[in-house]
């Protein structure tokens, strides 16, 4: 009789995904073993090469459909895995380079350890966001704070520090508005 640790050996085994379709012999002999019991087939043996055919007919026919939303999403994501036109600025030394934005993943990390955290798909895409934001702006200091989970819409909160005197134009243009009026 076989032992434990023998049927686990050959689960696995069986249990190995095919480099090309992604599917196992053990998940495949499942659901024939259920749709045979299921109809309770008469005479099973003799069709049992169609049945599996026809279960590997409907699993690649099982192709999931794109969805507008998702597509929609992937568009206006796509923007932040672009790199913004570094060839016009001037390079700098290294050693006068005062980074503006922390390592986030790296922070990101020990939070994880930790149990807490967005998740690295979630807070790699802010990381991308924020960098985006250090590249269009003049800022010293750049600090992700945190989310706020809202009941309509979720808010991404960082703290900005503008470098002394290099503030945005918009931000005068309002101070100046707000000293005439």
């Amino acid at each position: 009789m076989a032992s434990q640790a023998m049927i686990d050996e050959a689960k696995s085994f069986l249990k190995k995904e095919s480099p090309d379709t992604k599917r196992n012999v053990y998940d495949h002999f499942c659901s024939i073993l259920h749709s045979v019991l299921e109809g309770r087939t008469q005479n099973a043996v003799d069709i049992f090469e169609d049945l599996s055919a026809d279960k590997k007919d409907e699993t690649e026919g099982n192709t999931r459909e794109i969805d507008e939303r998702e597509v929609f999403v992937a568009k206006l994501q796509s923007s932040l895995f672009e790199k913004t036109n570094i060839e016009d600025a001037d390079p700098e030394p290294e050693d006068e380079v005062d980074m503006p934005l922390p390592d986030l993943m790296d922070i990101s990390y020990y939070f994880e350890q930790a149990g807490v955290g967005l998740g690295r798909e979630e807070t790699f895409k802010i990381f991308l966001a924020l960098k985006n934001l250090v590249d269009t702006h003049t800022l010293r200091d750049v600090r992700f704070w945190g989310k706020i989970f809202g009941t309509v819409k979720n808010y991404i909160v960082a703290e900005v520090e503008y470098r002394e005197g290099e503030e945005d134009e918009d931000v005068e243009e309002e101070e100046g508005e707000e000293k005439v009026q």
